[in-house]
């Protein structure tokens, strides 16, 4: 009885160890793929920002067409902060910070 016991958990671990590899490998390329998609949005920004500089130089005189480009232009902006944003929340996510060292280190105050 005891062996069968021994048994059901070596598989139990077995597929659960698959499960959680499966889990892994399913993150590690969810995150390749976004991070790969995240460069192709700041190369078409940075496409956007081009056109949109070379539209204000031709001095568009038609007030849609200024409107239009002035829209745009804030909305490319805001998307480049977000992207921004999130880069550095990520960064601070995955890279310990020098705050956590500092605290952990001794401080002149420290007693002797």
């Amino acid at each position: 009885m005891a062996e069968l016991g021994g048994m059901l958990a070596a598989a139990i671990l077995k597929v659960v160890g698959q499960q959680i590899g499966s889990a892994i490998g399913s993150q590690i390329a969810l995150q390749k793929n976004f991070d790969k998609d995240l460069r192709k949005m700041k190369m078409a920004l940075e496409s956007v920002d081009a056109v949109l500089e070379d539209a204000e130089r031709q001095s568009i005189t038609d007030k849609s067409t200024r409107l239009w480009l002035k829209r745009l232009k804030d909305f490319m902006y805001e998307i480049s902060d977000m992207i921004d944003e999130f880069e550095a929340d990520t960064q601070a996510i995955t890279q310990p910070s020098a705050r956590k060292v500092r605290m952990c280190a001794p401080t002149e105050n420290t007693v002797k």
